[in-house]
């Protein structure tokens, strides 16, 4: 199965691009880093023959990177956000210890990114006339992808098929995942003194404490519903002060697609009260992805990836993943899509988070062999 290789890079070389890219903080919202993180990709793909257009965006800008200009459309998916803050590169810049690679974002997923470069380069020249290549890098994937999401729905619209680059356990690819609801709660009480005027105080404290309890019941381990609450209480640091403004975020996630009104439905029942007199509660949506269902066209996608991966030397096993990625957007309107294509490691959002690199070739020779089989 395997294709002819096209000016494919050597590892040498995508290790010192990984270097660079990793040692450039590009946390989401900070269009600082991200923007410079995007023209210098830019530069990459128009250099391996990409029409690249960036789409403007106050959170960092879009790349789409276009090779060939036939109608059936082969998409990947990458981003260029991490969840580390500005500073973490100062802090713990990349490095290698032996068979791994170090560095914020580096396998999730600036390693993937640097993939889709290398894809491109490989079938620059020998695209057949009815097909071509979209890659679509954008800068919000960490945070609901809000400003991307419609462009990815629509290029999705207009693809045959698409490999979300994000990576994966050593020996897996993703072929579904949860969908994800992200909330936020904030409560509004009476501020007084705790001992004092204890009595004429109304803790948002409490009412929140109220609200949360109810949350958690809509965990439901035989139908894979999980539920957490992050954050912290904010708005008052004194244990004297009966706390009138508290809040915290959370996050519901499930497979199946006809849950998702059910869990609105509840996250807007258990905030309608809060137990507490004179205490209020919001809630606020912030972000909505859809799960992403393996249907039968994207089972023989995956053969067909699993395939080209024992080619190369690899085993991919197909797994369900509770984590989110942009591929559930295309997967939702009908396109089929195989997810978790980028480079194998463990612990993303970490600093323990990694990169394997004795398997980084084959994994790209796997995706380049899997667009190959598309191609025919």
């Amino acid at each position: 199965m395997c294709t002819e290789r096209k000016n494919l890079t050597t590892l040498d070389d995508f290790l010192a691009r990984l270097e660079h890219y990793v040692n450039i903080d590009t946390p989401s919202g900070y269009k600082e880093g991200l923007d410079f993180q995007s023209a210098q990709l830019k530069a990459e793909f128009e250099a391996v023959g990409c029409q690249v257009i960036t789409h403007e965006r106050s959170g960092g800008n879009l790349l789409e990177c276009r090779l060939g200009t036939g109608s059936k459309q082969i998409l990947m998916l990458g981003h260029m956000d991490t969840v580390f803050d500005v500073g973490t590169v100062e802090k713990r810049p990349f490095r290698r210890e032996g068979d791994k690679l170090y560095g914020p974002g580096v396998l999730d997923m600036k390693s993937g990114d640097l993939m889709i470069l290398e894809i491109m380069r490989n079938f620059a020249g020998k695209l057949p006339e009815d097909y071509c290549l979209c890659g679509l890098l954008n800068c919000d994937e960490e945070i609901g992808s809000k400003q991307s999401r419609e462009m990815i729905m629509e290029l999705g619209k207009q693809s045959v098929a698409c490999l979300c680059m994000e990576p994966s356990k050593p020996g897996y690819c993703t072929v579904a995942r949860k969908g994800l609801i992200t909330f936020r709660v904030r409560t509004k009480g009476v501020a007084a003194h705790s001992g004092v005027n204890y009595h004429l105080g109304f803790s948002a404290i409490q009412g929140l404490c109220n609200i949360i309890t109810k949350l958690y019941t809509l965990r439901d381990d035989d139908r894979s519903i999980s539920i957490n609450i992050g954050g912290m209480v904010g708005g008052v640091d004194k244990g004297n002060i009966v706390a009138d403004d508290a809040s915290c975020i959370g996050e519901v996630r499930f497979y199946d697609p006809a849950l998702t009104d059910v869990v609105l439905e509840k996250l807007n029942s258990f905030t309608a009260e809060t137990g507490v007199d004179n205490v209020s509660a919001e809630l606020t949506i912030v972000a909505i992805r859809p799960p992403m269902q393996q249907t039968e066209a994207s089972k023989e996608l995956y053969e067909l990836a699993r395939q080209a991966a024992e080619a190369n030397g690899l085993e991919l096993v197909g797994r369900t993943h509770g984590g989110g990625s942009d591929g559930s957007f295309v997967a939702s309107i009908g396109t089929p899509v195989v997810d978790g294509m980028g480079a194998e490691g463990e612990f993303s959002h970490t600093v323990e988070e990694y990169v394997r690199v004795s398997t980084l070739m084959q994994r790209l020779l796997t995706c380049i062999d899997l667009i190959a089989s598309l191609l025919k």
